[in-house]
């Protein structure tokens, strides 16, 4: 789709260009056709009215700077590098929902970030590489939330589209999934080595991560129903553990489980309306004893 709207956009520029002037070689032409399809992939991106995210254009990619306050006030700055061939492959990938979530924990732009997020700047009595577990996840949270919140159809102009970790850091917006995902990715790498989960409600979406793996800080915080994960908010700014009042469909993590089963039955085909994207949650179902 992006690709196609750029295509066009070189193809139109040429055939004006031929109208305009009788003296323009053909190759010419194609050269300045195929400049333009090689060029940044446009987006309508989202400011973000605290200014959190700059994007500078670079010789072979952009570079990243965040900068944003976690829930304790502590203020952050992280400088990020992302080639421009990196976005582009990212882009051209197609994802449902499980599988933008497997490829969100494997991304190596999410180990990357996280190594530069161990080894940011963070106000305080803190130094660089000793920051508590606490102070650092406080800090990836805070980094998600600092990001737009911006609907599918505000960004890229589709009803659904599931970003990339690396589109949603160019981009700097995304949806709830996309936030989820950016999130999830950063607490799956060694540096946190947590065990993440996607937690399914009512249209919308949130991170989980395992009780056990939490720091002695939030040792207290409210479980999932079924007790074993911990619902982090990635679109709204809220404590770990507290979450949108809606019943909680499905977690997914290893596998998938079922939480609140009348909920679904109550949606009925709203929950599987695009098997494309809950192919893998459908094929579990019908395997899951009764």
């Amino acid at each position: 789709m992006k690709r196609r709207k750029l295509l066009n956009k070189a193809l139109d520029r040429v055939a004006l260009g031929v109208v305009a002037s009788s003296v323009v070689e053909l190759s010419d032409l194609w050269s300045a056709a195929l400049s333009l399809s090689a060029s940044e992939p446009t987006r309508p991106t989202p400011i973000d009215a605290r200014d959190s995210v700059a994007r500078e254009r670079t010789a072979d990619g952009y570079a990243m700077t965040y900068e944003w306050t976690d829930r304790s006030g502590r203020e952050w700055r992280l400088e990020f590098p992302i080639e421009r061939s990196a976005y582009r492959e990212a882009a051209d990938e197609m994802h449902g929902y499980l599988s933008g979530f497997e490829a969100a924990k494997a991304s190596a732009h999410a180990e990357r970030l996280t190594e530069a997020l161990v080894n940011a700047s963070a106000t305080g009595k803190y130094t660089r590489r000793s920051l508590p577990e606490s102070v650092l996840i406080d800090g990836a949270i805070g980094l998600v939330h600092s990001l737009e919140y911006a609907t599918d159809a505000e960004s890229t102009g589709a009803p659904d589209y599931i970003r990339t970790v690396e589109e949603t850091l160019v981009d700097g917006c995304g949806d709830c999934e996309d936030l989820t995902y950016l999130l999830v990715a950063m607490l799956s790498q060694p540096a946190f080595g947590y065990r993440t989960a996607m937690v399914i409600l009512p249209g919308h979406m949130l991170a989980g991560v395992h009780r056990d793996d939490l720091p002695a800080a939030y040792a207290d915080a409210p479980t999932l129903p079924g007790g074993t994960y911990v619902g982090i908010e990635c679109a709204t700014s809220r404590p770990i553990g507290d979450f949108k009042n809606e019943p909680v469909l499905a977690v997914y993590g290893d596998g998938v489980e079922y939480i609140d089963q009348s909920a679904i039955t109550d949606m009925g085909e709203e929950f599987l309306q695009d098997p494309t994207q809950f192919q893998t949650i459908a094929d579990a179902s019908a395997k899951r004893p009764h």
